[in-house]
This record gives structure tokens, sequence and C-alpha cells, in this order.
């Protein structure tokens, strides 16, 4: 019996690990086109004002993320529950504690995807005051 070859196994990673370059690539063009980067007082502060208001600062005192306040209260502050974090590091959404502390488990769902990533995308871009 004659045995069918196979590409080498370091061939297909080799492979895979170039479509995954290029679809990285890709991305990284396709946001780029987007245009300019979300804006705090008219993508940001929005997510909040629909979806955080009503338990920051009541249930949560320690964050206020009503408007004119929450700004202050996000960008190179610690975060109370965890003081060796930053709620908001400028350019670093991936250490901004805003984005990676685990959420209650009954609100996990409360910001979209697209939330999620209009504040990422605020962030990596300064997390300007506009």
């Amino acid at each position: 019996m004659q045995r069918l070859g196979l590409p080498h196994r370091r061939g297909l990673i080799a492979v895979a690990a170039l479509v995954a370059g290029c679809a990285v690539a890709a991305l990284v063009i396709v946001v780029g086109s987007r245009g300019s980067a979300p804006r705090y007082a008219a993508d940001v502060q929005p997510i909040f004002d629909s979806k955080c208001i009503s338990c920051h600062p009541v249930a949560y005192p320690y964050l206020d993320l009503r408007r004119g306040k929450s700004y202050a209260d996000l960008v190179r502050v610690s975060a109370a529950t965890r003081p060796a974090f930053e709620r908001v590091v400028p350019g670093k959404p991936e250490f901004s504690y805003l984005l990676i502390h685990p959420p209650d488990p009954s609100l996990r769902g409360v910001l979209t995807r697209d939330d999620r990533e209009t504040i990422a995308a605020w962030i990596r871009a300064g997390a300007k005051d506009d």
C-alpha cells in the first residue's frame, strides 16, 4: 500500500503563519481606513451615559461615569479595587483596568463588542479629552 505524501508539518505551520499574518495586516488596513479615532465626548461618553451611569456612581461610588466627571475619574487614576492598576492608561488598552478587569457576572453583557472596541480604540489613540 502506498502512503499519500502530505507536506511536512513545518511547511504547514509556515503557511498557516503566513495566512495569519496576512489576515492581521488586512485587519490593520481596514481599521486604519475607518478614519479618525473615536472621540471621548462624541463616542465614549455616550456609551457610559446609556449603559453605565445607572450604577456608577450610585452602586459604585468610587467611580463616577456621569458626563463632566467621568474623564477625571478614569485617565491615569488608580483603580479603587486594584490600586496597582490605572483605570485608563493612554495608548495601552491592554493595561487599562477599565477593559481588563473581570466584570460582575450578572453584568457581563452590558457592553457590546462594538462598545469595548470603541473604548479600546479611544485609549489606543491616547485617551484624549476631546
